[in-house]
């Protein structure tokens, strides 16, 4: 044990070498406290804590803005905390019992799939607000954007199955749905995760229920 502690003890000399203001932080939901923890990855500490809305447990970064997301599952809605800032500086009201969240690549869009109302929120990030709803299959639980931008993937629990939207280019008409429901697959029990590709050819899922 003195080992351990006189290899692993934090020292001042030891912390990487970074520019004078230099900042990086990791955020963490806490779901029993209504609160978001952001960490001090450089100091190795916590920066300070975050109230949210009620139950907060996905998170997701806008890769394009400085700006971090956290579903509120018993609130119905999302956060949007200022990451330059590290504060919450808008919140944005979804549907029933949403869980986790994903950013499009270019920033723009969000989706939220929505467990408690069988639906996807597609999430405009600038004005930050909802501007569609897709009906989806029970008990949604996962999204996945295809790095092309032209798919999403939903994965739903409840009904055994998978659905696949087509997604409207952000300067289409406004005439044109923002999700159009390409094919739902059943046959997946117990529908929880998804992985896309790359390339975006291929979607892989997780059908927990099942083993496969």
């Amino acid at each position: 044990m003195a080992l351990f502690v006189a290899i692993s003890g934090c020292h001042r000399s030891h912390f990487p070498d970074v520019p004078d203001g230099y900042r990086e932080y990791a955020y963490v939901s806490n779901g029993g406290s209504n609160t978001v923890t952001v960490l001090d990855l450089v100091y190795l500490r916590q920066d300070r804590t975050l109230q949210v809305g009620q139950e907060p447990s996905g998170l997701a970064v806008n890769p394009r803005r400085n700006e971090v997301y956290v579903v509120n599952t018993q609130s119905g809605t999302v956060s949007v905390i200022d990451a330059s800032a590290n504060r919450v500086a808008a919140t944005i009201p979804v549907h029933r019992l949403p869980y986790m969240i994903a950013v499009d690549p270019s920033g723009q869009r969000a989706y939220v799939p929505n467990s408690g109302s069988n639906t996807v929120s597609v999430l405009d990030l600038e004005s930050r607000r909802q501007i569609a709803v897709a009906g989806t299959g029970e008990q949604p639980g996962v999204a996945r954007v295809s790095p092309d931008n032209r798919t999403l993937v939903v994965t739903n629990r409840g009904s055994n199955s998978v659905s696949l939207f087509a997604i409207a280019p952000a300067d289409a008409p406004a005439s044109e749905p923002a999700l159009r429901l390409r094919a739902a697959f059943p046959g997946c029990p117990g529908a929880t995760d998804a992985a896309i590709l790359p390339d975006s050819s291929k979607a892989f899922l997780a059908c927990s229920a099942g083993h496969q």
